[in-house]
């Protein structure tokens, strides 16, 4: 089967640098979806004039819902993969061809920064590092970057996985899941951009933390699908948010 890849990109108060990025996505992808988790600076706007999708939260709830607003949506239709990239400009978007090729023949394609360690803040890669080694223990894979969220999942693979995870716990319950479900999975190396982008949202100590007691919860959790339900089904599992057409679309 010939991949068909939609972006979902998460944001909360990206409008200085979203268009970018739907820009970049949308030179590799054909479609790009946007969840402006509750910015109060005009990112759903900026996003929907670059051609984006968009779904709008009222208020800010979390990453985790975030990226679940966007699934219900795009897991529901007939792509066979999902790639996911932040908002706030610390993705490369020229990084994606090296997903696609990976997702030829992986389920899930995770973005290694580490290969790059000098560009991390040490508070950033060292408590990476921690929570990275004890990931390996839960998920079986060689893991080098556990917590990028840069990454590319198989449709069929997502709608299996009952995610829960709030905030960036959800990153690492991606993991957890795809290792019980014995998903293939394999490293892409990218640029890591922290100078002069939308500060980061991530608490280091804090949300590692928060992310390794998270993950026991989800390595024992049973609720994940036996087999995939496909996207006729799914949307009958799922509540779908209302989507806001790209602007390009809306004027057509």
């Amino acid at each position: 089967m010939t991949a068909s890849v939609a972006a979902l990109i998460p944001a909360f108060n990206c409008a200085a640098v979203i268009a970018a990025v739907v820009r970049g996505a949308r030179r590799f992808v054909p479609d790009v979806l946007v969840v402006d988790d509750g910015s109060g600076d005009g990112t759903a706007a900026v996003a929907r004039a670059a051609g984006a999708r968009v779904v709008v939260h009222d208020q800010n709830r979390g990453k985790g819902p975030a990226l679940r607003s966007g699934l219900a949506v795009l897991l529901g239709e007939q792509w066979t993969h999902v790639l996911m990239l932040d908002g706030d400009g610390q993705h490369d978007p020229e990084d994606i061809p090296g997903f696609l090729a990976a997702g030829e023949t992986v389920d899930l394609a995770l973005g290694n920064r580490l290969h790059r360690p000098e560009a991390i803040p040490a508070k950033r890669f060292w408590t990476n590092f921690i929570g990275t080694r004890a990931l390996e223990l839960m998920t079986g894979y060689p893991l080098e970057d556990s917590q990028c969220g840069f990454r590319l999942l198989a449709a069929p693979l997502l709608r299996r996985m009952s995610l829960v995870g709030n905030r960036y716990s959800v990153d690492t319950e991606m993991l957890v899941r795809s290792g019980k479900l014995r998903a293939r999975f394999a490293h892409v190396p990218v640029r890591v951009i922290y100078g002069g982008v939308t500060p980061s949202h991530f608490r280091p100590l804090r949300d590692t933390v928060h992310i390794v007691l998270s993950a026991v919860r989800f390595k024992v959790d049973e609720g994940d699908l036996r087999v995939d339900p496909g996207p006729d089904a799914w949307r009958h599992l799922v509540t779908v948010p209302t989507v806001l057409p790209s602007l390009l679309e809306a004027t057509a």
